[in-house]
């Protein structure tokens, strides 16, 4: 169907070819339709750019499912805008799907030599089966494998996937170029390999991607972004590492989330500042590809001004990691942290950074032997500053403990089959009385399973109740959405009204 000598302005005379709409230029307020149900094979590169009062909108006309791009063997993104601004993607299903691991992406929006791209919006697609090879910035090319590699530096890492936003340098790098105003929300992700949503800067010789310090000047991150209520999978794929990588990010939003069977971190972020994790849940999480994490959440290399809030994470192998590498900063509260196999929260920052975690819960209620706060560092890594107030820790594993170094202190926790923390002198014990703790269960497309959660709630005469400290800048609510406080202060997630 279609006519690539028609005019394209209604379905009646609607374009036919991608390489029709790849020779176009198009103007600020223009829409670019494609049939529900269709079909398409190459690259959608359309190009032109839009405006702050009239982007240009991609979406689909029509009933029945989202017009699907595939991408041909030969073409390594299946959506590109290059050093475009003012677009928005809707309603597209996107894939790329290789015969092997490859240098692709599904959607790639790229910058270079381009100054500040803006009001790049990704919203309601399908990305799914994207066969990127893995590359990863450190490690031991001893164990490199067909599709991974190891010792690849800052640049060739990590930059494959579903919905990759990238500085290169393809024109030059005498222009600093990043993007602001970006959201990736409502959509769909699935079997993406590296990663499911990504965001990277260049470092190269103009050093606008790696943070030298936390004034670093020269650093130039992507600003005012937003990565909310999508759904993102990597059960399918065992080359599927970050859901969600988010470096050189500042000023980001990422909630409502769903992230299920990474295979590094469902989310991590690396060289970002001001970045709020919260309202996401993150389950499923083991290692794929020879990486050395498995985690929900990781507050990595030199990261400031972290707020992890709000979130459900369970059953994975760390459920926060904080590798606070050279330099770094969060705030942990009001997480629901539930049965992560290997350490509840990971303490393996270097000595500079600093952490607080507050009014959070860590449960297992298992058998096996690990910790609900540990390392997987040497000794240094617990001679960084993490203050740990308010948290209930809870444990019924053979053998539980928690991590005790030079920087770590403890102050009016409650410890439920644990021993109280050294230094602990307003430590309270004993049952929390949950209300049922075995109701949860785990969010699926339609979003997190919060509802499930209300057994973490604490009945009358629980220990934790009016027996924790205030805490200035709380974040106004519990996991919840329990004002704070009402009465004295409660330890957990949960502040009974």
């Amino acid at each position: 169907m279609g006519d690539d000598n028609a005019d394209g302005h209604a379905p009646s005379s609607a374009w036919r070819s991608l390489d029709r709409v790849n020779a176009t230029t198009f103007a600020p307020g223009d829409r670019l339709c494609f049939r529900a149900g269709g079909a398409w094979t190459g690259t959608l590169h359309p190009l032109g750019s839009g405006s702050s009062a009239a982007p240009i909108v991609v979406d689909a006309y029509g009933s029945g499912n989202k017009p699907k791009f595939s991408a041909g063997a030969s073409d390594l993104d299946t959506v590109l805008l290059m050093n475009q601004a003012y677009w928005e993607l809707n309603d597209l299903d996107v894939t790329n799907h290789k015969t092997s691991l490859a240098d692709v992406r599904g959607i790639a929006v790229r910058g270079s030599n381009a100054g500040t791209l803006s009001h790049l919006y990704v919203r309601n697609c399908y990305v799914h089966d994207v066969t990127g090879e893995v590359k990863w910035i450190g490690g031991d090319t001893a164990s490199n494998a067909p599709g991974v590699t190891f010792k690849a530096g800052f640049d060739a890492a990590k930059r494959t996937g579903g919905i990759v936003f990238e500085i290169d340098a393809t024109l030059g790098t005498a222009r600093k170029t990043n993007f602001d105003d970006v959201r990736v929300e409502n959509n769909v992700i699935a079997d993406t390999s590296f990663g499911g949503v990504i965001f990277k800067q260049l470092d190269a010789s103009v050093h606008w991607g790696v943070r030298s310090s936390a004034g670093d000047a020269t650093w130039t991150p992507h600003t005012n972004v937003v990565v909310r209520n999508n759904y993102l999978s990597q059960t399918g794929t065992t080359y599927g590492c970050d859901t969600l990588y988010l470096a050189d990010v500042r000023d980001a939003l990422v909630e409502g989330n769903v992230t299920k069977d990474a295979g590094t971190s469902a989310l991590e972020l690396y060289y970002a500042d001001r970045v709020t994790a919260q309202h996401n849940e993150m389950f499923g999480t083991v290692r794929k590809a020879s990486g050395a994490d498995y985690n929900g959440i990781d507050s990595d290399k030199a990261s400031t001004g972290t707020i992890i809030q709000y979130n459900y994470v369970h059953d994975n192998g760390d459920g926060v990691l904080l590798c606070q590498l050279s330099f770094g900063d969060s705030v942990v509260r009001y997480n629901v942290l539930v049965n992560n196999s290997r350490y509840g929260i990971n303490l393996h920052s270097d000595t500079a950074a600093k952490n607080v975690t507050y009014n959070n819960l860590v449960y297992f209620d298992g058998s096996a032997s690990a910790s609900l706060v540990g390392t997987s560092g040497d000794g240094s890594a617990l001679a960084a500053s993490y203050a740990f107030t308010n948290d209930i820790f809870y444990t019924t594993r053979r053998s539980d403990s928690l991590a005790t170094g030079s920087g770590v202190t403890y102050r009016s926790n409650l410890y439920t089959g644990v021993t109280a923390a050294a230094g602990d002198n307003s430590a309270k014990t004993g049952e929390p009385l949950f209300v049922n703790a075995k109701a949860r269960r785990s969010g699926d497309q339609s979003g997190p399973a919060f509802g499930s959660l209300d057994g973490f709630k604490l009945m009358s005469g629980s220990p934790a109740l009016n027996a924790g400290v205030t805490i200035a800048d709380n974040g106004g609510a519990d996991f919840f959405g329990t004002l704070l406080y009402s009465g004295a202060p409660d330890i957990g997630p949960y502040e009974a009204p």
